[in-house]
């Protein structure tokens, strides 16, 4: 059996020459936060916790739904691909919150934030500020992150594969989270994965007029 550092997923992606996790010097945690394991819960059920936890925010949320009706789809999109686990944990010692936080409440959280601060801008920049927010910060908590089962079998959000699907396989209650240096979970490559998983083909060629604007002289 291969180690969690080189798993046939590496030979067939071309991944070999990527830089391995150092045994002896572990990378730390994405500052801030600590990536741990809980129990799988379904992705409509997350997103609707999502929505009753978070009161403050449901203005914003029916403002994007009724800009953009197809940001219902979107978000049930991302919930399929980030709901599971890992979760983050505050390492604020100061924090009230002991209770783990779902990736899926911080990633909305920041791309509604980015909706909202976009409120005097068109309705395409907007929607560019609300999914740019949610996959940055998906790339963020889950670049360099990898899940694995007893057998080896591998997750990592730069793959392209939803996690609630992923999870669908395996037991969860066997999975291990693993810091990866590997290709599949680079920053980049976790930010174009989740995006175009997340939004579709019309509003993507939107989005993309948008950034080519935005890049002209």
């Amino acid at each position: 059996m291969l180690s969690p550092e080189r798993t046939i997923e590496d030979r067939d992606a071309g991944d070999w020459d990527a830089p391995l996790h150092d045994r002896g010097h572990p990378p730390e945690p994405v500052a801030g936060t600590l990536i741990s394991l809980t129990a799988a819960a379904a992705p409509a059920d997350t997103l609707r916790r999502f929505r009753l936890s978070q009161a403050d925010l449901m203005p914003t949320v029916r403002r994007l739904e009724l800009d953009w009706p197809c940001s219902v789809a979107m978000m049930q999109r991302f919930a399929e691909y980030v709901t599971g686990v890992p979760v983050c944990h505050p390492r604020d010692p100061e924090s009230r919150s002991g209770s783990p936080i779902p990736v899926l409440f911080l990633c909305l959280q920041k791309g509604l934030g980015a909706y909202d601060a976009a409120a005097d801008e068109s309705d395409d920049r907007r929607l560019l500020a609300f999914v740019d927010g949610l996959c940055q910060e998906a790339a963020r908590l889950l670049s360099g992150i990898a899940l694995f089962t007893p057998d080896n079998d591998c997750w990592m959000a730069g793959n392209g594969a939803a996690l609630h699907g992923w999870l669908a396989t395996c037991d969860a209650r066997g999975v291990t989270v693993h810091r990866s240096q590997r290709r599949g979970a680079s920053h980049q490559r976790v930010l174009s994965a989740i995006g175009r998983y997340v939004v579709l083909a019309r509003e993507r060629a939107i989005l993309e007029r948008v950034r080519r604007a935005d890049a002209t002289p």
